[in-house]
């Protein structure tokens, strides 16, 4: 079977064009956590934060199972032996199976189309999926299979958290439950550390500080949303900033070539981030009356 889709890898590697491999780079990007950062910071500071929430914590929730499933398949790349070649290999990280970038962006995208529920939206929901989950195939990162699982899943979790989120009354419970479920493989990892686990690290430290986070804003700086447009864009741009200086700056403090210590720094490192943006960005707000 991985033959058959050895082969396919490798035809869409000769339909290669300068044009084409920049072309599929931005659709592979709607996938990638920039976007999600730009999107999620607009929601939560200038829209509702509710619908912000709800779009983190199923999306969240999906890639922390997909990096279970990941680490214990063990699936290499299909790049790995040199089988194929990869196109911004950096993104490709952790193991093959189901794909992450397809599993994110199916999560939040139907979630999104269920809050919508428009015809169209979900034509170009389905469309933009597909297209996701070619694009990281012609990029050579991962086999057919891993595509079409992450596309399942994604719009497994986004259907079934969906419901999930909107009957669960009390919020902090669903995170709570979420970090009680997923502390025991980060145990498990911690003791047979590898850095292809980074990203569940990573996934479980956003949720932990949006937990967090969530409790301190909502006890010390609720969000008001009844206030100019200008004061809105002033939010998202001060969001977006901090967010991609935190990000990059983190990245650095904690950096370490220890496998097992990277990991938990990893975790640390978005719960940091998560917390800042959650939590005491909106308290900025709140002291400088935007």
């Amino acid at each position: 079977m991985i033959d058959y889709q050895i082969e396919f890898l490798r035809l869409l590697e000769g339909l290669r064009t300068d044009f084409l491999i920049r072309l599929f780079e931005c659709i592979t990007m709607l996938a990638e956590e920039t976007l999600m950062i730009f999107a999620v910071v607009t929601l939560w500071f200038a829209v509702d934060k509710r619908i912000a929430q709800k779009l983190f914590f199923v999306t969240a929730f999906s890639l922390s199972v997909n990096g279970i499933i990941k680490n214990f398949v063990k699936m290499p790349r299909p790049f790995a032996d040199g089988k194929v070649s990869c196109v911004r290999e950096y993104t490709a990280t952790g193991y093959s199976f189901p794909s992450g970038h397809t599993q994110n962006f199916a999560t939040w995208s139907t979630l999104i189309a269920l809050k919508i529920k428009k015809l169209s939206v979900w034509i170009v929901t389905v469309v933009l999926i597909i297209l996701v989950a070619f694009s990281r195939m012609f990029l050579g990162a991962h086999y057919p299979m891993d595509v079409i699982a992450g596309a399942l899943l994604g719009v497994l979790f986004a259907t079934v958290g969906n419901v999930i989120y909107e009957k669960t009354e009390d919020k902090n419970k669903l995170y709570l439950w979420a970090l009680a479920i997923f502390t025991p493989f980060i145990i498990w990892f911690v003791i047979s550390p590898n850095l292809l686990y980074a990203d569940f690290f990573k996934v479980y430290g956003m949720m932990a500080g949006t937990c967090v986070g969530i409790n301190f804003e909502e006890r010390y700086a609720p969000l008001n949303y009844n206030i100019p447009i200008f004061k809105k864009v002033i939010r998202v741009v001060l969001g977006i900033i901090i967010a991609l200086i935190l990000k990059a700056g983190l990245k650095t403090l904690f950096a370490t070539d220890i496998v097992r210590l990277g990991l938990v720094l990893g975790a640390l490192r978005y719960f940091i981030l998560l917390f800042i943006m959650v939590g005491l960005c909106p308290l900025m707000f709140k002291k400088l009356k935007i």
